[in-house]
């Protein structure tokens, strides 16, 4: 475990988020990783590349068992956690090596961001439901999208273009279904 259920001390976070059962936060100022809750999700043992002794983030984003951000300067997503449906191992496209991010959001099992440039959602890790295919709309081939979010199983994007909701995933409880009308 961690500091447990509680903050840590001396916390002044820019970003926070919180995860199945880890919270990660951005502290102010030093851009560090501080995190608290169970250690063995990703939640306490920040990685060197974003603890601000090699590196700091931008943005943070926590799964169910795992965390992802974009570092500071690079722009490249780094995940640590759980990797048992490689929702820790970001691809090429966002993590540096083939591109970066702008954006990033975490499901249960699953992450989708948004790659610097081209707007398009790139969506990687647990995919029983469809959630990490974003449609062409969104995914670079036929659009891009401006904003993300991710539920347990499903995600979704606004579209660049036109600002139409566009989800995709498990919609058994309405939430990769598409918006009604207003």
């Amino acid at each position: 475990m961690g500091w447990g259920a509680g903050a840590p001390p001396s916390v002044d976070a820019s970003a926070i988020d919180a995860g199945g059962d880890h919270v990660c936060a951005i502290q102010a100022g030093s851009g560090a990783v501080v995190g608290w809750g169970q250690s063995d999700v990703g939640g306490t043992n920040a990685p060197a590349s974003v603890n601000s002794s090699a590196g700091t983030e931008s943005a943070i984003t926590t799964g169910g068992y795992h965390s992802c951000a974009i570092q500071t300067g690079s722009a490249a997503v780094i995940c640590r956690g759980s990797n048992a449906q490689g929702q820790a191992s970001p691809p090429a496209s966002v993590s540096g090596s083939g591109g970066t991010a702008s954006a990033i959001v975490a499901g249960s099992n699953h992450n989708c961001a948004i790659q610097a440039g081209s707007g398009a959602v790139v969506c990687w890790g647990y995919d029983p439901y469809g959630q990490t295919e974003p449609p062409d709309s969104v995914n670079g081939s036929a659009g891009a999208a401006v904003a993300i979010a991710t539920g347990g199983q499903h995600s979704c994007a606004i579209q660049a273009e036109t600002g139409a909701v566009v989800c995709w995933g498990n919609d058994s409880s309405v939430g990769a279904s598409t918006p009604p009308a207003s």
